[in-house]
Formats: structure tokens, C-alpha cells, sequence
């Protein structure tokens, strides 16, 4: 348990102003980054996926970066709520958003704020935690936010100084942390406290410091033990946690709530009436953002596959993590049985942000452009998203290869080679100077070595050498798609859609988009398709190939129809492709990807 080194007499304080509250919560905050790894350790409920103290950290790092000194408290207060709502991530970064932001609902405009008006303040927040939790489970974050709000509440008529009265709504929050066993089986049964509940006592901890003129000091201890695999060997309830960032204008939480709760578990609504952050656990993201969708903007999205992270912490099959991005595509069936990591691209739509293949998939996608007269564009993930999934990853692997899309096509390369950059571990970035099936199968390829048990160095050396041997061909019915998301000029794009030209779309060696041929039909297209897989052929064998499409059935069953009989064995897989892919090739396109097989006997 931590303790403290006092540092100076200090003075007896009757109030707090501003700058004093503003330091007091940098205080906390920092003293729950430096416990992230001792909560992620302990981390067992509701998912014991060893996150909960990387997403409070996250929380604690956007009110260090983003809140301010502002005139009053409650101005200061105020941003302090806007920078954890936007930077809460997960159940208990959220609870605790939600708590500050009920705070600075209850708290008064004078310049200087009472020990009365604190308690007020705190208790009108621990209300506002509970009331956006579906479900409150006692036991965890939100039984010490209440144990500590209720003896700061009690101790106010007391005549006591802000000291006295926050020292001793320590221990009662200590004695609540403590009692969190006795709340639930599953803490008990793996000798913790709830990771959470120990996430808020850090933070009043450090808080409390700063008011009492103090230096935090955590005591020196080794991390508890890592959660027992044969207690914990169970799957997640819902697959996916899914966190939204909602804004518009009045905005009714409990409204949202009660038109979620039908979705998963774990949720919790928190924010204002023109900013809200969702929390859940779901099977059905998508239907998730969906149903958002009709109630605001959402300018923020993040999606964990919950029983991917579950699968990696106690079933992890090989030591190397190989990781891709969304535009390869992979059947998920592949992605599951090699245990393959995805960090999606995000895609924005009527101002909406959504993640590619998770919480937008190519229909969807063709389905809103119907009444959209703006078209989607296309981003990398930030650089601090793909570190976070790159830290979790190097803590439980031994090495990490990540595949990416083409650099000549997006920034995806550059964003992960930095964020790589500042993460400890043995982790290397290569381009494939591929996209959407050839990249798959390039990522296919590359987990098959590694299911074989081949070295790390051994693996990298396999891809580099066989990005060159692979090729995809798009037949693309029109170009207007092309010309909508800026690949292709309006003028040019309206000269060859006058022509009723149907090109041929493919990668150059170095990974940049290319015209290959020109055809005046469909059918023409894929006769000049056919005629360079059978000049490939001549030239060697395929080790295996891939038919994908964009929302076009029946052309993708044609096309395995056809390179069934011209390869002479069967596609390894035929599905849609990507979101971002489908928004540049346009409705209606299939293409092939093929890899070669340069040496003979080469085992697929």
C-alpha cells in the first residue's frame, strides 16, 4: 500500500481556488500513470484483460495534457471534466469521467470553494457515476468513489480543516478498497482487490498529497501476481468493448441507455447534454454505432475484441505476434486459428468516425452513400492507439512483425514505425507494398511460417521475398468511385467514363497504384485478367490465390469459376473486401490476388 513522505509543515486550508484543485487532480492523475502496470496486473474484473490500468492511465494522461488553470474553480473544474471525458477509455476510465463530471455540475461558481461546497461537489458526483452505469456492481470503482464522497460529506459540519477531513476519507476509502473482496468471488478468489476501486484510491491518494502540501510517494513493492489462467479460463460474456464519443445537442443519457442495454453488458452513458462517451460490452459494434448514429455525431471510436486479448494473455500459441492492418484482407476464420492482430484504419462519413471491417463494413458503407453528398474519407489510426495495442502485445510476445498496407498508398506504415519507435520490444515494421488480398495473403503466408516454428529472422526474410511474387488485378466496373475519393481527376475520370473504359487496377513494385490494361467491357477486363495469371503461370507455380469483391456476388463466383479451371485448384478464400479499399475501387469491382511459389516443394 502507498504511504507519504512529508516534505514540509505545510498550512491548514479552509478552502481550495482554483490552482490549488487544479494541481491536486495533476497529482492524482500522476500517481495513477505511474501505478498503470501494478493495475493492469490485478486486473480481473469484469474481464481479465490486464487493461485497466493502461485505460485509466489513458484517462489521467488527457487531464495532464488538455485541462488548465482556469478564473474560478469551477471553470477549472470544468475543463478537467471535457479532458477525461474525451481521453476516458474503458469501464473505469469512463466511471471516473463521469465522477468528475458530476463534480463540476455540483460545484458552486464562487472563485474559492468551502469544505461544504467540496462535499456537495463530490457527492452530486458519486450520484452522476452510479446513475451512468446499465448495471452498478458493488465491489469495484464506484464502492470507494462512494465511501470516500460520503466521509468527506459527513465530516464537513465538523469544524475540520480540508486536511483533516480528506486524511480520514482516506482510510475510509482504504477500508472500502479492502473490503472490495468480500464484494466479489472472483477478486477473492485470485487474492486481489478490484483493479478499478484500486485505480481511484491511487488517485485520491496523490490528491490528497497536493492538498496537504505533500510528495506522493508509492510504496517500493513488486506487482502482484499476474491473475491465475486456470481461474480465469473462461471467455468474455460479449466479444467486443466498444467506446464512443457522441456529440450533438440535447443529448438524453438515459434515453441512450435504455435503447442500449438490449446490446451487451458493462454499459455505462456518461457525459452532458452535448457530449457523451459509450461504454459496452457487445457482440454487434456496428449495430452499436448504428443505433448512435441517429442520436449525434460520433467523433470518436474505439472497438477491443475482448476475447482476442483474452486468447493472448492465456493462449497465446507462438512467440512472434504478427500483426496487420484492416485493408488486408483476411478471412476472419484465418485470423482467429493464427491468432493474427488487426490495428484498423479509420474511415469518416456525414462527420461520423468509424472503424474499417468493425463498425463499417462494405455495404454499409455503399448503403449510406446512397444519402450521403459527401464522400468518406480515409485515415491512419493515431499514433498513441497503435502504440497502446503494440505495449500490450511486446509485454506477452517475444518478438512482433507487423505487415502493413502499401506506404505509397498510406500513411498506416509511417504511423506504425513511430509508434513502434516508442515501444519497448523486439518490433519491426515491413511494408508489403501490397493491399487488400494480396496483402492477406502475403499476412497468410507469413503466420503459416510461424505456425511452423520457423525464427523471427527467418519469417522476415520468407516476406520480404515473396512481396515481389505477389499480384492483384481489380476489374473496376466504372470509375466513379476513382474520381469521387480523389484517385483519379474529374476530367480525366469524365473522359474515360464517356469512353465507358474499364480498367484494370493494379500495384507497381513499389507499391504504388497503377492502371495494368484498358478494356471497353467488363467481360474484356477479365479476359485481359485471365490472359496475365496464365503468362504468370508459364513463369511458375501459384502457391495460392485469393477472389475478392466489393458488395458483387456473383462476379467474385464467376471469377473463382473461372481461375478454379485456368490455376487448376480452388481460391484459398473469396470474400468482400475492405471499407477503405471499396470506397476507391467502387462498387460492383472483384479482383484476384495470387502469391507464387518460388521454391520448389514450398510448404502453404
Amino acid at each position: 500500500m502507498a504511504d507519504f513522505m512529508k516534505v514540509g509543515t505545510g498550512t491548514m486550508t479552509d478552502f481550495l481556488d482554483s490552482k490549488k484543485l487544479y494541481h491536486a487532480f495533476l497529482g492524482g492523475a500522476r500517481a495513477v500513470i505511474d501505478a498503470k502496470d501494478g493495475l493492469n496486473a490485478i486486473n480481473v474484473f469484469p474481464v481479465a484483460d490486464g487493461d485497466t490500468g493502461s485505460n485509466l492511465a489513458s484517462t489521467m494522461l488527457s487531464i495532464v495534457e488538455e485541462s488548465k488553470i482556469a478564473e474560478s474553480a469551477k471553470e477549472t473544474l470544468y475543463t478537467i471534466s471535457e479532458a477525461a471525458l474525451f481521453g476516458a477509455r474503458g469501464n473505469s476510465g469512463i466511471i471516473f469521467a463521469q465522477y468528475v463530471n458530476g463534480m463540476h455540475f455540483h460545484l458552486s461558481d464562487d472563485k474559492r470553494v468551502s469544505l461544504g461546497c467540496f462535499a456537495r461537489s463530490v457527492s452530486g458526483g458519486a450520484d452522476y457515476a452510479y446513475n451512468a452505469m446499465g448495471n452498478p456492481v458493488e465491489g469495484t470503482m464506484i464502492t470507494v468513489i462512494r465511501a470516500w464522497s460520503e466521509a468527506i460529506a459527513q465530516a464537513k459540519d465538523h469544524g475540520a480543516t480540508f486536511q483533516e477531513v480528506l486524511v480520514n476519507a482516506l482510510k475510509q476509502a482504504k477500508m472500502a478498497l479492502e473490503s472490495t473482496p468480500n464484494m466479489l468471488r472472483v477478486l477473492r478468489d485470485n487474492g486481489v482487490v478490484d483493479a478499478g476501486a484500486k485505480g481511484f484510491f491511487t488517485f485520491i491518494e496523490g490528491f490528497t498529497s497536493v492538498i496537504n502540501d505533500e510528495t506522493y510517494v508509492a510504496e517500493v513493492q513488486s506487482l502482484p501476481r499476474l491473475v491465475d489462467e486456470e481461474v480465469l479460463d473462461q471467455a468474455p460474456v460479449f466479444r467486443y468493448c466498444t467506446e464512443v464519443l457522441l456529440q450533438g445537442e440535447g443529448l438524453d443519457a438515459d434515453e441512450i441507455r435504455s435503447g442500449l442495454l438490449s446490446f451487451g453488458d458493462s454499459l455505462i452513458v456518461a457525459g452532458t447534454d452535448t457530449k457523451i462517451r459509450v461504454h459496452i460490452h457487445t457482440d454487434e459494434p456496428r449495430e452499436v454505432c448504428a443505433y448512435l448514429a441517429d442520436y449525434g455525431v460520433m467523433i470518436q471510436q474505439k472497438v477491443d475484441d475482448m476475447q482476442n486479448q483474452f486468447d493472448v494473455i492465456h493462449h497465446r500459441k507462438y512467440r512472434i505476434a504478427l500483426v496487420t492492418d484492416s485493408v488486408a484482407d483476411l478471412p476472419q476464420s484465418v485470423m482467429e486459428e493464427y491468432q493474427i492482430q488487426v490495428i484498423p484504419l479509420h474511415i469518416a462519413l456525414a462527420g461520423n468516425d468509424y472503424l474499417d471491417k468493425i463498425t463499417m463494413d462494405t455495404g454499409t458503407l455503399f448503403e449510406r452513400l446512397e444519402d450521403s453528398d459527401a464522400y468518406p474519407t480515409s485515415s491512419q489510426p493515431s499514433v498513441k492507439a497503435v502504440a497502446n495495442q503494440l505495449s500490450f502485445l511486446a509485454n506477452h510476445y517475444e518478438h512482433v512483425l507487423v505487415l502493413t498496407v502499401s506506404g505509397k498508398l498510406s500513411g498506416t506504415y509511417e504511423t506504425v514505425k513511430k509508434a513502434a519507435a516508442s515501444v519497448s520490444g523486439d518490433i519491426v515494421v515491413l511494408d508489403t507494398r501490397q493491399n487488400s488480398g494480396a496483402q492477406g495473403l502475403l499476412v497468410k503466408a507469413a503466420a503459416e511460417q510461424i505456425a511452423l516454428g520457423k525464427t523471427f529472422a527467418e519469417v522476415q526474410s520468407f516476406v520480404m521475398q515473396r512481396i515481389s511474387q505477389t499480384k492483384i488485378f481489380v476489374s473496376v466496373p466504372n470509375l466513379d468511385a476513382m474520381i469521387r475519393s480523389g484517385r483519379l481527376g474529374e476530367k480525366g475520370g469524365a473522359i474515360g467514363n464517356t469512353l465507358r473504359l474499364k480498367p484494370v487496377v493494379s500495384l507497381s513494385d513499389t507499391g504504388a497504384g497503377t492502371v495494368s490494361d484498358i478494356a471497353f467491357s467488363l467481360q474484356r477486363s477479365t479476359k485481359k485478367i485471365a490472359a496475365r495469371v496464365k503468362k504468370m503461370l508459364a513463369q511458375g507455380q501459384v502457391a495460392e490465390y485469393a477472389i475478392v469483391h466489393a458488395h458483387t456476388p456473383e462476379r467474385a463466383a464467376e471469377y473463382e469459376a473461372l481461375f478454379t479451371k485456368i490455376v487448376g485448384k480452388s481460391a484459398a478464400y473469396v470474400m468482400e473486401i475492405s471499407s477503405i479499399i471499396a470506397m476507391s475501387a467502387g462498387v460492383g469491382c472483384v479482383a484476384i490476388a495470387i502469391r507464387m511459389q518460388l521454391d520448389e516443394g514450398e510448404e502453404i
